[in-house]
């Protein structure tokens, strides 16, 4: 089997059981989204954290699973729960506990995982940005909105950790 279809050609693509234009917000997301799974596998190469790499691993799944949320587009099968937002939080507060209080803006520049950390957390907030836009023209899984808001702040938490702890 080729990779290729040639089905693309004419700026179309699959989206489950319709056809869409490659700009289409719900194709917008999802890109936005596997850029910074890109970013979090990336990022894994700098980690020797068991612990930390499990939770990349979880983040990582979970946000495969939005994206099929997304791509899916029914009410009835949405898969982000009130328990996915309880977790994150639970790992941000973890990760922060060992961090001294902003007092300014910083820069996540001092390790290779702190800066392909921040990558991850600039795409979640791009593909969240484009989330809200589809979000005005369609019911969204709030617990989905929640749990995308908070992983930038984790992932920026967890660029913070190696930067600063690590």
């Amino acid at each position: 089997m080729k990779i290729y279809t040639k089905r693309g050609d004419a700026g179309q693509t699959d989206l489950f059981n319709k056809r869409v234009s490659k700009a289409d917000l719900h194709i917008s997301v999802n890109g936005a989204f596997d850029e910074s799974m890109g970013f979090i596998l990336v990022s894994k190469h700098y980690i020797r954290i068991p612990e930390v790499l499990q939770d990349l691993n979880q983040t990582h799944d979970h946000l495969f699973s939005i994206c099929y949320e997304i791509a899916l587009n029914n009410p009835a099968k949405y898969i982000t729960k009130a328990e996915d937002v309880a977790w994150i939080e639970s790992r941000l507060d973890h990760y922060d506990s060992f961090l001294k209080p902003l007092t300014k803006f910083i820069k996540l520049d001092q390790t290779k995982a702190g800066s392909f950390l921040n990558m991850a957390r600039v795409t979640v907030r791009r593909a969240e940005r484009e989330m809200i836009l589809l979000s005005q023209e369609q019911e969204m899984n709030p617990h989905t909105l929640q749990y995308v808001n908070r992983l930038s702040d984790f992932l920026f938490t967890l660029g913070r950790y190696f930067d600063e702890v690590q």
